[in-house]
């Protein structure tokens, strides 16, 4: 005798009741349609109290009246019942801008010679900027000089100093050398007299050259000085002399000038370099002033 297993309440494979959860029953015909061909599931309403109607365009300002619809939808335009605007209310009207002439073309020829005089002034604008500037500088720099006509045999005053100057061809200061006919020695005698204190200070050498009429310089240096270097051992009214020596030819032996560039370098006692500097780079005034001594 059998029994049925304990642990287990699911009925065999040979059983009726053998067969999935899921499946039909077992007298449903197996072509039966059992899709839900019925409305839709609608959610449950909720009754809102009062009656909503279209919202449309209000008009704020001015305030509508009872007869006047609350609608802002402007109606159609009735023909010929247009207001004009008074004459001073209305927009002056602009008159048409005339059409342009019709462009004319240019020739070939004349393109090209457009193109290079175009390119010609570019160059030309490329190499003589530069030039230009630099001349600027130089001219910031160096300044035109400003000629001062000193009689022969006279003194000039300049920035609490009074100069005078001599001038007398010499032979060769070096006797053993060749006779040179080209060359004609000038010796220069430069007397320096301070006239005050600020005088005193102004002791440094001044630049020399000896010129003729053509413009032409040539230099002249120092060989002798006797001014002293400090300014308190430089005594007011006290003559100074500074000896030269240069060479011109000897066409212009008996007619080349001096030219005479004071210096503008002040040297203040217990002054510090910094305020020297500072100074130098500060003060107007500028080496531009030049004494020409006439023969």
């Amino acid at each position: 005798m059998s029994e049925t297993p304990t642990g287990g309440g699911r009925p065999g494979p040979g059983s009726p009741d053998s067969r999935d959860w899921f499946a039909p029953p077992l007298d449903q015909p197996a072509d039966m349609d059992i899709t839900y061909t019925g409305p839709p599931p609608q959610p449950p309403s909720i009754p809102i109290p009062g009656t909503l109607r279209p919202v449309g365009d209000l008009r704020v300002w001015p305030a509508p009246s009872e007869e006047e619809h609350t609608m802002t939808v402007p109606f159609p335009a009735v023909p010929g019942t247009r207001v004009e605007l008074p004459a001073h209310y209305r927009r002056p009207s602009q008159a048409a801008a005339p059409a342009p002439p019709p462009r004319t073309s240019m020739s070939r020829g004349k393109r090209r010679a457009l193109l290079g005089s175009g390119a010609f002034l570019s160059v030309v604008a490329a190499v003589a900027l530069p030039g230009w500037f630099a001349y600027g500088v130089y001219q910031y720099g160096r300044p035109s000089d400003h000629i001062h006509i000193v009689k022969p045999g006279q003194a000039a005053t300049w920035q609490h100093v009074s100069w005078k100057v001599s001038l007398a061809p010499i032979p060769d200061p070096v006797p053993s050398a060749k006779p040179d006919a080209s060359r004609q020695w000038m010796k220069v005698v430069v007397t320096r007299t301070a006239l005050d204190e600020e005088g005193t200070i102004r002791h440094y050498p001044p630049e020399v050259r000896l010129t003729d009429k053509s413009g032409r310089l040539w230099l002249a240096e120092v060989v002798n000085e006797t001014t002293p270097n400090e300014p308190q051992a430089n005594k007011i009214g006290t003559p100074y002399q500074i000896d030269l020596m240069g060479v011109v030819p000897p066409s212009v032996a008996g007619q080349v000038e001096v030219l005479l560039r004071p210096s503008i370098s002040r040297d203040v006692p217990g002054q510090s370099v910094a305020d020297m500097m500072k100074e130098s780079v500060t003060t107007e005034e500028k080496s531009d002033q030049v004494l020409r001594f006439v023969r």
